[in-house]
C-alpha cells in the first residue's frame, strides 16, 4: 500500500493548485506554492500512510481507565455480530458512568481506528501565512462522497492518506488542515456534528484568542484569502464533538459555540511505542 501512495501522489501532483486568482496573490506567487506542494507530495513518509502507525490506547479521564486498539477492535467486531452491522463507519465509546468519551472511525484498512490517531503529524511545507493551508488543501483535493469512492458509508483517510490522495469527504477535507494548522503552532481541532442536519466534519482553530471556523471542503476562492468567518457567526453547524491529536471533547449540550462549561475533555490518545 504505501508504494501505492507513493504513485498517487505523483499523479495527485499534478492537479494541484491553481490558487486565488484575481491578482490574491500572484502568479510567481502561485509557481511557488505549486513547486512546495510537488515537493511535499512525494516527501510524505510512507510509514505515515500505514494504518499501523496509528495504533494506541485511550484513557478515559473520569475514571482513568484505558481502552486499547485491540480492544477496541475486538468489541467493534463483537457489536457488529450483535447487532447485523457490517463495516460500521464510526462509533462513540462512553466512560465507566456512561459518558461520551471517545471515538472511532474506519479506516482504508476497513478496521476501526481512535479519531484521534487520524492525525499523524504531517507538516506539508511552513507557511508565510498561517491560513494558507486552507486554501492549498482545498484547490488540491477534489470532494467525492466514500460512497462513489469507496462504496462504503465512510471511510476516513488519515491526515497523511488524505493529503496524497486526489479525491475525500468532509473530514478527509478536515484532517488535512487540522494536522497542518497544528504543526504550525495553531490551535486547532476537527470537529464532528452536524450541518443542516446532515453529518459533517469541519475544523475549529483559535488565533488570537478569537475562534475561526474553516470549511475545507469549500471550493469558492474568496475575495481575499485572508477573510475568515468567526465561529460565533457561522450559522447551521452543531458540533457534537472534537478532536485534536491527543485529547477528545464532547459537547454535553446543543451549544453551537466551542468553549464553555458545555465542552467536557473526557479522554486521552497516546501512540502506542511502535508507532512512534
Amino acid at each position: 500500500m504505501a508504494k501505492l501512495f507513493q504513485i498517487l501522489a505523483v499523479i495527485g501532483a499534478v492537479l494541484i493548485i491553481t490558487l486565488l486568482d484575481n491578482g490574491n496573490p500572484s502568479n510567481s506567487f502561485n509557481k511557488q506554492l505549486q513547486t512546495r506542494s510537488q515537493n511535499a507530495l512525494t516527501q510524505i513518509s510512507s510509514k505515515l500512510t500505514t494504518s499501523s502507525y496509528q495504533k494506541g490506547n485511550v484513557e478515559f479521564l473520569s475514571d482513568n481507565k484505558k481502552l486499547s486498539e485491540s480492544t477496541l477492535q475486538a468489541r467493534v467486531k463483537s457489536y457488529s455480530k450483535r447487532h447485523y452491522k457490517k463495516n460500521v463507519p464510526m462509533l462513540v465509546w462512553g466512560d465507566s458512568v456512561s459518558n461520551t468519551a471517545t471515538a472511532s472511525a474506519l479506516g482504508l484498512d476497513w478496521k476501526h481506528h481512535f479519531v484521534s490517531s487520524y492525525l499523524v503529524g504531517i507538516h506539508p511545507f511552513p507557511v508565510e501565512n498561517k491560513w494558507l493551508p486552507l486554501y492549498t488543501i482545498a484547490q488540491m483535493k477534489t470532494y467525492q462522497l466514500d460512497s462513489e469512492q469507496y462504496q462504503a458509508v465512510d471511510l476516513w483517510q488519515n491526515s497523511a492518506q488524505a493529503f496524497i490522495l486526489p479525491r475525500g469527504d468532509c473530514e478527509d477535507h478536515a484532517l488535512i488542515l487540522a494536522d497542518w494548522l497544528i504543526s504550525e503552532g495553531v490551535d486547532a481541532k476537527v470537529v464532528v456534528g452536524t450541518y443542516k442536519d446532515s453529518g459533517h466534519a469541519w475544523v475549529i482553530a483559535t488565533v488570537n484568542n478569537q475562534e475561526f471556523l474553516l470549511e475545507p471542503t469549500a471550493k469558492r476562492i474568496r475575495k481575499s484569502w485572508n477573510h475568515f468567518p468567526l465561529a460565533s457567526l457561522a450559522k447551521n453547524y452543531h458540533p457534537s464533538f472534537m478532536f485534536n491529536r491527543k485529547y477528545f471533547w464532547a459537547n454535553l449540550t446543543k451549544e453551537q459555540t466551542y468553549t464553555g462549561k458545555h465542552w467536557i475533555k473526557t479522554s486521552i490518545f497516546t501512540k502506542a511505542a511502535q508507532s512512534l
